[in-house]
């Protein structure tokens, strides 16, 4: 299978999909003979899940590309279970089996080109260290049950799955990178008009991604996604020596869902006035009263309050704070919310959400997951591994490269059953400024991100880095502010929910955790809470370049 070294950079194609899923299967074979009776404890289970990328990037500055880059990356994840479906040598959910200090990681990365001898030898050098590392994992979790006792004695290890046999295929759309480079020229020579935005970057990129999951269980699997990525950011340094900037990151499933040459010049102008109106606006240190979140915004509330608590794998390790853990068929939320998590939804808004997935990264298939249902707890999302108290697995298993699988959101849906009007919620927002005797409140537009700590070591607390807010005073006007980012706990947070709006809006991001960044969608009406706390942000300052601008 051998291919011609001026054509490296590119997919595998149908035919080499299917002939590298038999060498996987082969020595999948091989090595499952060898090492279920080797020594004891014998390896029960086995998988491999080889992930084929094209890497597309772009970027540059005032009209020029500073670098262009096609790469194609091949790795593979290997899976070693020693005992048995009932007692094997994973602990704590898998959320510490991600060590890149471990020697399998070495051998994760597979031959470019790819050929059977080539493939083989990476796979045999890679399933020999982790079957050592098993080994030792089993061996280990023997030791520390001497001493502590294990949370679940009676569940089993993991659910033995029936085979899945499915390698549908289809070709990525054609990608004309001329194009996206004129773009990023002609949107970079519009900041030389702007002398006072010291540093400038436009960037695309595309990520064609195509994994075969092969395991003793017999399943044989193709899974392919397609990332799409526009992104600007502008940044200048204010007389006081306050680094200020703007962020605009696009991200879609379907080349053709990003803007436009016009539409995207427009994003830019924008972006550009409100750089120079921000650097202006009055700093904030902190805030607590009424907030008015964004769809986008509000999203990102529920993925980093609710979304990363109801991870199922946090259940099965003693190092979680698992929040909500004894809360199921208890009110969390207020009975007009629903929240699901569907990886098997394809679009909304006739836009391709990137959280799209039909079996996971353990092989499993992909199901939708109620949550929370008018308000009421009812699921944790869930990898292979059965959960105490929840009978059905829903196939969320997502790791990034060498880190285990742990379950993980994919495409997760805010569902209001109570819709209130833009011009409704924004009307009692004002009315809740008034009621509490605030000078203002806060509208939150957009966001960059956020976090939050889970385990019980640390606070059970949830960050979102503001990107752009205004508040809003008691006779309706706006004026914007900055500095701050949105801070509170889970259930206080969840208590203050007043309403949700109408329209809701898909936002494509990524999410990182303990087994990698993973490509996730939100979709998410707007929200307004009673009250919210915002916490002042780092403060460092610059001093003034020395030299001007060379233009």
């Amino acid at each position: 299978m051998s291919r011609d070294p001026a054509d490296l950079n590119r997919l595998l194609n149908r035919s080499e999909l299917n002939r590298t899923a038999r060498y996987l299967e082969e020595e999948l074979k091989r090595s499952h003979q060898a090492l279920k009776h080797r020594r004891r404890p014998g390896a029960y289970y086995i998988s491999y899940l080889f992930r084929n990328h094209l890497n597309h990037r772009l970027w540059g500055r005032l009209g020029a590309i500073n670098e262009s880059r096609s790469s194609v990356n091949n790795a593979v994840y290997c899976d070693v279970r020693v005992g048995s479906y009932r007692y094997d040598n994973i602990t704590d959910g898998g959320l510490n089996d991600n060590s890149d200090r471990d020697e399998s990681y070495d051998y994760v990365n597979m031959p470019v080109e790819v050929s059977k001898d080539a493939v083989k030898f990476g796979l045999w050098k890679l399933t020999d260290a982790r079957f050592r590392e098993a080994v030792e994992q089993y061996y280990e979790r023997k030791s520390g049950e001497l001493h502590f006792m294990t949370p679940y004695p009676g569940l089993s290890a993991r659910k033995k799955q029936g085979p899945v046999r499915d390698f549908r295929y289809r070709s990525f759309p054609e990608l004309d990178l001329d194009y996206w480079q004129y773009l990023i020229r002609k949107v970079g020579n519009l900041i030389k008009k702007y002398h006072s935005i010291q540093n400038s970057w436009f960037e695309f990129s595309a990520q064609n991604r195509q994994s075969i999951f092969v395991s003793t269980e017999g399943s044989r699997i193709l899974n392919q996604l397609g990332i799409y990525q526009l992104s600007a950011h502008l940044w200048l340094l204010s007389r006081r020596g306050e680094g200020i900037s703007q962020e605009l990151n696009l991200i879609e499933g379907d080349p053709t869902d990003l803007p436009g040459e016009k539409e995207f010049i427009k994003f830019i102008k924008s972006r550009i006035d409100l750089l120079l109106s921000v650097q202006k606006a009055p700093r904030l240190n902190s805030y607590s009263g009424p907030v008015l979140l964004a769809p986008d915004a509000a999203g990102v509330f529920f993925h980093e309050v609710v979304g990363h608590r109801l991870e199922g794998s946090r259940l099965l390790s003693t190092d979680e704070g698992a929040t909500f853990k004894d809360l199921r068929g208890k009110q969390i939320a207020p009975d007009y919310i629903d929240i699901i998590d569907d990886p098997l939804q394809t679009q909304f808004d006739k836009r391709r959400m990137i959280g799209h997935y039909r079996y996971d990264d353990e092989g499993s298939p992909a199901k939708a997951a109620t949550l929370v249902e008018r308000g009421v707890l009812r699921n944790f999302l869930t990898t292979a591994a059965p959960l105490p108290g929840q009978k059905t697995l829903n196939g969320h298993a997502r790791n990034q490269r060498f880190e285990r699988p742990i379950s993980r959101m994919g495409n997760l849906f805010i569902i209001n059953h109570a819709p209130v009007s833009a011009d409704d919620m924004r009307r009692m927002f004002i009315e809740e400024i008034r009621r509490q005797k605030k000078p203002f409140g806060i509208y939150i537009k957009e966001v960059l991100g956020g976090e939050t700590g889970t385990d019980s070591y640390d606070f059970q607390a949830f960050k979102g880095e503001i990107h752009h807010a205004v508040r809003v005073f008691p006779n309706g006007r706006e004026e914007p502010v900055r500095g701050v980012d949105f801070v509170g706990t889970p259930l206080s947070a969840l208590d203050a929910v007043v309403c949700m709006g109408d329209e809701p809006h898909l936002d494509n991001s990524y999410c990182g955790a303990e087994s990698g960044m993973v490509p996730v969608s939100t979709v998410s009406p707007a929200m307004l809470m009673r009250n919210l706390e915002l916490q002042g942000k780092d403060q460092e300052r610059f001093t003034q370049y020395l030299l001007p601008l060379p233009y």
